[in-house]
This record gives C-alpha cells, sequence and structure tokens, in this order.
C-alpha cells in the first residue's frame, strides 16, 4: 500500500511538472530550414522594403504599375527550388505584361544568388530578410506566390508549388493576363 501511494505522488509530481512548462508561441512564418520569420511587428505592404543582391534597398511599392508576380523562396526549401525555373518559363512567355519578382526570404545572400543563377531567373531578385514582407502580404510558408494588381492590391496569396498550367491559370483568372 505504500508502494502505491508513493507511485501515485511520484506519477501526479510528473503531471504536473510537465504541463507547468511554458509553451513557446509558434512563429507566423516558417521556412522549410525551420528558421522563425515572424518580424518584429507587422507592416503595411506600401510600406515594405526589400534588399538588391548588391545590398540596395527598395520600396515594395516600386513594383507597383504593372500586374505583378512575387515569389518568396529559400534556397533550403525544395519546392520553390523546383518552381523556379518554372517561374521564369511563365515570366518568359508573358514578357512585360506581367511584372516578376522574386524574394529570398530569410536566406543567406549567397545561397539565394547561387540558386538563381542555377535555375536561370532573370526576374528581378532580392532579398526579404527578415520576412517582413511575405507576412506583410499574406503569406505564411514557403513556397509563397502573391499576385498584386497594377495598384499594388493583393488578389491572391498563394502557399506551396505552382505548375507551370497553374501559375498560367492564376494569371489569367487573377490578372486578366491570358496566358
Amino acid at each position: 500500500m505504500v508502494l502505491s501511494t508513493v507511485l501515485a505522488l511520484f506519477a501526479a509530481v510528473g503531471t504536473y511538472r510537465l504541463l507547468d512548462r511554458p509553451v513557446p508561441p509558434e512563429p507566423t512564418v516558417t521556412a522549410e530550414n525551420n528558421i522563425s520569420l515572424t518580424p518584429d511587428e507587422p507592416i503595411d505592404p506600401d510600406d515594405a522594403t526589400f534588399t538588391t543582391f548588391d545590398d540596395q534597398t527598395v520600396s515594395f511599392a516600386a513594383v507597383y504599375g504593372a500586374p505583378t508576380v512575387v515569389n518568396f523562396f529559400a534556397s533550403t526549401c525544395v519546392p520553390c527550388i523546383t518552381e523556379m525555373p518554372i517561374f521564369e518559363q511563365v515570366h518568359q512567355e508573358l514578357g512585360d505584361s506581367v511584372t516578376f519578382l522574386g524574394l529570398a526570404v530569410a536566406d543567406r545572400p549567397e545561397d539565394a544568388q547561387e540558386l538563381v543563377t542555377q535555375t536561370g531567373v532573370s526576374y528581378r531578385t532580392g532579398q526579404d530578410r527578415d520576412g517582413s514582407v511575405i507576412t506583410a502580404l499574406g503569406g505564411s510558408f514557403l513556397p509563397t506566390t502573391v499576385l498584386l494588381d497594377s495598384d499594388g492590391t493583393i488578389v491572391d496569396v498563394h502557399t506551396g508549388e505552382l505548375t507551370a498550367a497553374e501559375l498560367r491559370a492564376l494569371i489569367a483568372d487573377k490578372l486578366g493576363v491570358p496566358g
């Protein structure tokens, strides 16, 4: 009887200690390499900036003026790597009718640049170093693709890998640009 009381006491103490642990907050955006991409505070998309690979800061609003496809990627994200040549293919097909922008999220600049070169991407690319742009545009995981109309209004946020047909359909349906 004493043994069962002692065992019950140990079980109760163990359960209390397990339940008493603080629960860590969940990040709002996570890359496949488990990097937390939660910015310090949310920003308005019009106030967002990204950094070019030669370290120039660019206002995100500078891309407004034409329908825009923004593809967020990381060199450690396999679906991102798979879809980047597809984005380049559709970019070449559509020419100047749609602006394409690729932003590496919380990635080492040299790794992101190498990926851009390896995948043959020729459209404008840069860095979203702290995840503030993807978060401001409604992204939650990688890969994320955001479609903006010519005024910069978000018309669609797609999370996950896209095929060429899916990308063309999104651009036609959401941006009104036939592919």
